[in-house]
């Protein structure tokens, strides 16, 4: 479980990180992730890949090309 401090204490030990170094990242991430959390749930996003551009929705890797046709069309 990546979300739970202790297995990333134990993933950075085992690789001879400091966890001084990363803590701080972690800490700044937070406000980070709950702010774009609410922007999905707001643009109605659920799954991953997924692009809103100019209020367009493109959700899925095969809807790559339609993206790609988007942004060109401008």
């Amino acid at each position: 479980d990546i979300s739970d401090p202790e297995t990333i204490a134990a993933i950075l030990s085992e690789n001879d990180l400091d966890e001084a170094v990363l803590t701080p990242g972690i800490d700044a991430a937070v406000p980070r992730y709950a702010e774009n959390t609410d922007l999905c749930l707001e643009n109605g996003v659920f799954g991953a890949p997924f692009y809103v551009v100019g209020g367009e929705k493109f959700w899925g890797q095969d809807r790559l090309d339609f993206l790609d046709w988007h942004l060109g069309k401008g």
